[in-house]
């Protein structure tokens, strides 16, 4: 899966704090922490989404792609049910995944966008990923309401929809070879994956396009308010608790 070049200008060392102000570093760090600071929420989700894919293998006996039967029964994102009092099946179904070659690419696309990380901080990260993993469900649900979806693919998306939000945001603060150069990228890497996902079957990219609009949006205004609104930990409850919100709240509109 082709993958968008990011510019070594765009690579704070810790949280954004505000589109007018410099990159800071980590707290309690200087030159030599910043440069071994690690995404540990990147690392976190990695490690989640493989566990759960072990426990998939184990529950279904097979390595392949589980049948859509299989999905529904450990919690895949199933109309019928979603909709109908088994709401949880929005959170399961972001960490399950139609065999290895499903989970291996989005978890090599989820550590590839793991600057957005650096970028937002890890608890804003974290609740994007959440949010944007949510309203991926729901849009597929909305555009396949028989359909048995599952997978990251969603929140991955919003990761690489966050991180076009922030770059359109500090447009200033960034070099313009190195701003057109990516943003060129990060179009060739939507085209693709539209193209791809309009040639192959079983691709839900209503799931790709709810988490893009997502993760976008989250960032876009995550970043417009870093300077009126510092509070990173109460940033992130918010946008958890609106992605949430209009998610399961989605679900109420959505035919029975």
């Amino acid at each position: 899966m082709s993958q968008p070049i990011l510019p070594e200008h765009l690579d704070p060392r810790g949280p954004i704090r505000s589109q007018h102000e410099s990159p800071r570093p980590p707290p309690g760090g200087g030159a030599r922490q910043a440069e071994g600071w690690k995404p540990w929420a990147t690392y976190g989700l990695i490690a989640a989404n493989l566990a759960v894919f072990t426990l998939e293998v184990v529950a279904t006996k097979s390595l392949g792609a589980p049948t859509s039967e299989q999905m529904i029964a450990i919690g895949g994102n199933f109309g019928p049910l979603t909709r109908n009092g088994e709401g949880w099946r929005l959170v399961s179904a972001m960490f399950l995944h139609y065999g290895p070659v499903h989970i291996g690419m989005n978890m090599v696309c989820l550590y590839q966008i793991s600057i957005v990380e650096r970028i937002l901080g890890r608890a804003e990260f974290l609740a994007l990923y959440v949010a944007a993993g949510l309203l991926g469900g729901l849009a597929s649900l909305a555009t396949h309401p028989l359909g048995v979806s599952a997978g990251a693919s969603g929140a991955v998306f919003g990761m690489f929809g966050a991180f076009t939000g922030v770059m359109l945001v500090r447009r200033k603060q960034i070099d313009p070879v190195a701003w057109q150069r990516t943003m060129r990228s990060l179009s060739t890497f939507f085209l693709f994956n539209l193209v791809f996902g309009l040639a192959q079957r079983g691709i839900d990219l209503s799931a790709h396009v709810g988490g893009l609009a997502g993760g976008f949006a989250g960032a876009f205004l995550l970043a417009k308010t870093a300077r009126r609104a510092p509070h990173h930990l109460l940033r992130a409850m918010v946008v958890a608790m609106v992605g949430a919100a209009i998610a399961f709240g989605g679900l109420l509109l959505l035919p029975r």
